[in-house]
């Protein structure tokens, strides 16, 4: 389907580019500090405070902000798509996107959890939490540490991707996860993540081989990127072929380890201070993230008919989303029942710029 008129090539690379580490790096820190929980509170206390920390917000946050962000994004797809500024969507305006979704080889019907599924698949994940310490403990009794705290892991990792991103068009992952029915090859290569931060963190040396090679994951990354996006869009043009479908995911599988290595050991080694912007970015990036998506749709719905450069709505959506999601935490979240919800107890940090102090 079309969307928003103002385009840019830039923005192709951009989402290629996060969409290549944001969520497999965010299952690899899930798994590292559900290790550490275990290791604090054990089994009972792990699975109370992720009732608390995740079930909780998702059944909330399904009833509240994903209705506003499903309005929005409809919305906006249906302006864009026929062409007139309109808030929600006619009844024969919802059978023929229905019938372009379907034709376009994606279910259109099944109900969909949008922006929250990845809080849905940590619950599967930590389902599994038994099974992960075992497997953890295998690897000591094996004397396996030496190999996963070694730089050379990471090409046993991005061979497993491989086998894992197969079952992906163009050895990309953007499809399939975020229905409420479990979509089993999304669930085995987020999963895998997720398990591969929980032996992260039994193995913790691994962080100084993140922070000591980071420069050589950076370079390998960069020869890796515009050989996985040529190769990933190859796959979707020769999709019939297949032609390219397996230096798709080769490509892609090793750029994500390069990556999630990479940024890792650049915050380790750059950012592994007291700040309180750091702390105050910490505190409330759950409710930016919860929030984030319906303000994106709905500034994007706003700005459809305006003729502007997509660099310039791109701004003003980043900008104007960054102020709705931080004033909306600092004044609204952040010392009540909601905030100590998401972030284990409330806080009454002043802004970063300012002061920051904790209760």
């Amino acid at each position: 389907m079309p969307l928003d008129t103002s385009r840019s090539y830039l923005f192709d690379i951009l989402l290629h580019f996060i969409h290549s580490f944001r969520m497999p790096l965010f299952f690899v820190l899930a798994g590292f500090f559900t290790s550490l929980l275990i290791d604090k509170r054990s089994f009972k206390g792990t699975y109370i405070n992720r009732a608390q920390r995740i079930l909780i917000p998702l059944l909330l946050a399904t009833v509240t902000i994903l209705p506003l962000t499903m309005v929005f994004m409809i919305s906006f797809m249906a302006s864009a798509r026929f062409g007139t500024q309109q808030f929600l969507i006619t009844d024969p305006q919802i059978k023929i996107i229905t019938a372009e979704i379907t034709a376009a080889g994606m279910p259109a019907n099944q109900p969909s959890l949008g922006h929250l599924w990845f809080l849905y698949y940590l619950l599967y994940f930590y389902l599994t939490i038994p099974v992960f310490v075992m497997a953890r403990r295998w690897t000591t009794t094996l004397k396996l540490g030496w190999l996963v705290t070694s730089p050379f892991f990471l090409i046993a990792l991005g061979l497993y991707t491989v086998c894992t991103l197969w079952f992906f068009r163009g050895g990309v992952l953007y499809e399939g996860f975020i229905f409420i029915k479990p979509h089993l090859p999304s669930l085995l290569y987020y999963g895998s993540f997720f398990f591969l931060g929980f032996l992260f963190h039994y193995h913790r040396s691994i962080l100084e081989t993140f922070r000591k090679y980071c420069g050589a994951y950076a370079v390998a990354s960069l020869a890796l990127f515009p050989l996985a996006m040529y190769f990933t869009h190859m796959d979707f043009s020769t999709e019939a072929t297949g032609e390219f479908h397996g230096a798709a995911v080769i490509s892609n599988a090793f750029l994500t380890w390069t990556l999630i290595y990479f940024f890792i050991g650049l915050f380790l080694r750059y950012l592994d201070f007291e700040s309180p912007w750091i702390l105050y970015i910490s505190n409330s990036s759950y409710w930016v993230y919860l929030l984030h998506m319906p303000v994106v749709c709905a500034i994007a719905w706003l700005l459809l008919p305006l003729l502007l450069p997509a660099i310039v709505k791109f701004v003003v959506i980043v900008v104007g989303t960054t102020v709705v999601c931080f004033v909306s935490y600092h004044y609204l979240v952040q010392n009540t029942w909601l905030g100590s919800t998401l972030s284990g107890k409330k806080f009454n940090a002043s802004w970063p710029w300012v002061k920051s102090n904790v209760d």
